[in-house]
């Protein structure tokens, strides 16, 4: 039998044809760089640069976490198999990406606890400023959108600088051990719970409740119209956290010196500090109250007007309340087995009814409905 032999037209074609196939297959990259691409709905991994940010963005009724790990790469887990992924450059400290972030200003619905009458509200517009290390040029970036009611898990290594993270509506946001540069939190209802992390952070949670435990912030700024902002065992150089009616609760925590600064339209504030302060209380219908295990000097001006010297005076921390108490203690307050009857509003709102300070774990919830599997 006679072998065959390629002629040079054969390999003339095998020669074009495997140049058009390479530049599909550039292409295809390119296009999947550029647009939204069908991530598998198993597991997904994505390689980005150093100084990176990443984007979390779900539907509503959605859980969603987050969590660092020590590789470089963006691992993705979700059950939704529409998942959005755009990845590109960006580039930072241009007019259209300046340095920060602008916060638009959100319409609300609020409730005046005096004469029960409810009515419109706004939390204005603000600027955030990305952290102080952040430099202008140009940055990765990974965009991950999903569908409403999904579940999904985000892996993010060290050396994202941003992490943007925002469900639209209600939902659960499990945030763990970031130690980035800048984060940021947007949520119309649920619950959130960020832990162990070490970063500047702007916190929005319109109704629902955020809990920021054992973490650090050089700043940090928190606002809501009725949702209980929880700080629990945290350090802030730069802090300032408002509400309209929800409850906010800063326990075991300390202060660098920096702006320190709690406000609430009617809801109750409780500060409760591990280290040196200056606290300067005031309610303007309600009453400060204080407990202490150490000996404090306070100077009790009236029923609304108190200021307290903790552990010889420290950072001056300023809680001021138009509706609502004030109370005042050292340390942590599940430490004291017993409070007085006008404490219950600041148990509950720490601990709420079943007595338990952390919210459901969306990563662990996620990983039994995948079997155990990551």
């Amino acid at each position: 039998m006679t072998r065959a032999v390629c002629g040079r037209y054969d390999r003339a074609v095998a020669a074009v044809r495997d140049a058009l196939r390479r530049a599909a297959a550039s292409l295809a990259l390119i296009l999947g760089l550029l647009h939204p691409v069908a991530a598998d709905a198993a597991s997904s991994s994505f390689a980005i640069g150093d100084g990176g940010v990443v984007q979390v963005i779900a539907g509503a009724r959605s859980e969603i976490t987050v969590k660092a790990w020590d590789r470089p790469n963006v691992q993705l887990d979700t059950d939704d198999e529409s998942v959005g992924v755009v990845r590109r450059p960006l580039a930072f400290g241009t007019p259209k990406n300046p340095l920060s972030v602008s916060i638009p200003l959100a319409n609300v619905v609020t409730r005046d606890p005096i004469n029960g009458t409810s009515g419109p509200a706004t939390l204005p517009p603000e600027e955030f400023p990305y952290a102080s290390d952040f430099r202008a040029g140009v940055h990765d970036s990974l965009r991950i959108e999903t569908a409403a009611g999904t579940h999904t898990t985000v892996m993010i290594p060290p050396s994202v600088a941003i992490l943007q993270t925002r469900i639209r509506g209600t939902g659960v946001l499990s945030i763990d051990g970031y130690h980035g540069g800048t984060l940021f939190v947007g949520m119309l209802g649920g619950r959130a719970q960020i832990a162990n992390v070490m970063t500047s952070a702007f916190m929005q949670v319109m109704n629902g409740r955020l809990e920021a435990i054992d973490s650090s912030f050089d700043r940090l700024r928190a606002r809501s119209n009725n949702a209980d902002l929880i700080f629990d065992h945290d350090r802030a150089r730069q802090i300032e956290v408002t509400t309209i009616s929800g409850a906010i609760v800063y326990d075991n925590g300390t202060f660098d010196p920096g702006l320190a600064r709690f406000e609430s339209t009617n809801g109750s504030i409780a500060i409760g500090v591990a280290g040196p302060a200056q606290i300067e209380a005031r309610s303007n219908t309600g009453h400060v109250y204080s407990m202490w295990d150490h000996r404090t000097p306070i100077e009790q001006r009236d029923d609304g007007d108190a200021s307290a010297t903790v552990a010889g005076g420290g950072p001056v921390v300023n809680a001021i309340s138009g509706h609502g108490n004030v109370y005042l203690y050292d340390g942590a307050l599940a430490t004291r087995q017993a409070t007085p009857l006008e404490w219950r509003p600041v148990r509950q709102a720490l601990f709420g009814p079943a007595g338990q300070l952390n919210a459901p774990n969306a990563f662990e919830r996620f990983r039994r409905l995948r079997g155990g599997r990551l």
